[in-house]
């Protein structure tokens, strides 16, 4: 189930929101449903950086993937 990020036509709100299946999405402000879909952007971390930015040497055999801390799991 993907989170959209929506603009309301009508009042200006901007708004993400879980979207299930065929779901018509509203604005939790005014409760109109004129919305335009926004383009979102994303972002994603190698284990590399993520332990480069971690300040710390990790060499534990047990990675835990977190999301984008330490590979140990220690630093959070």
């Amino acid at each position: 189930m993907p989170i959209y990020e929506y603009k309301c036509k009508r009042c200006g709100e901007t708004f993400e929101l879980l979207v299930r299946g065929s779901e018509k999405p509203q604005c939790p402000m005014c409760s109109s449903k004129s919305l335009k879909k926004l383009v979102s952007g994303f972002s994603t971390v190698s284990e590399r950086k993520a332990r480069m930015a971690c300040g710390r040497r990790c060499d534990s055999p047990k990675k835990h993937g977190c999301c984008g801390g330490c590979c140990c799991g220690g630093c959070h």
